[in-house]
């Protein structure tokens, strides 16, 4: 659900991988934010769906599924996958430029605009740290797991709200490194 439309550089995660999967769920951005789901399946799978095997909360209302046909034309063009890849590169470069002075990540890691910085072994179990501290800058972040600080943002987030957003998590990190 969250590595769908164009969260991984692609339109689905799986097009990473070169494989071509027998059911695919979308719900969340296929929206846009507007709440949605669907399922696409093969040909062979598809003859197993007959009326009342498969239901949904948020499929086949008309209006949603007019914004997500907006969103999708939206998302799936060559323009918006060149700005995921460059907002990306961004990312990692601004993370890597605040481990190279802080040594908080072991690693950086993740596909388009979700984004993974785990904890090195001296900070380990400390992701959740950082959160009070980013707010107090202003910066409002995640994590996945004690060792994961995770981000998630717009697929269109402005280059300078990238700066911004990483200079606030460096002074976090900075507040964080001076307390341990």
């Amino acid at each position: 659900m969250q590595t769908g439309v164009g969260r991984s550089g692609e339109l689905y995660a799986y097009k990473n991988y070169g494989i071509t999967p027998d059911i695919l769920t979308s719900a969340k951005s296929l929206g846009g934010g507007f709440p949605i789901g669907a399922m696409l399946a093969t040909d062979t799978v598809a003859k197993s769906l007959v009326v009342g095997t498969h239901g949904s909360t948020y499929g086949g209302n008309a209006l949603a599924s007019a914004v997500a046909l907006a969103a999708v034309e939206f998302i799936d063009t060559l323009t918006c996958w060149k700005g995921v890849k460059k907002r990306h590169d961004l990312f990692r470069e601004h993370l890597e430029t605040i481990n190279r002075k802080h040594g908080v990540f072991k690693e950086i890691r993740g596909m388009g605009l979700l984004i993974g910085a785990q904890m090195s072994d001296a900070y380990e179990g400390r992701a959740k740290d950082i959160l009070p501290l980013a707010i107090e800058e202003g910066l409002m972040a995640l994590i996945a797991g004690p060792n994961v600080l995770r981000m998630a943002p717009s697929l269109v987030i402005p280059e300078a709200d990238i700066a911004e957003g990483m200079a606030r998590l460096e002074r976090a990190i900075e507040r964080l490194v001076t307390q341990a």
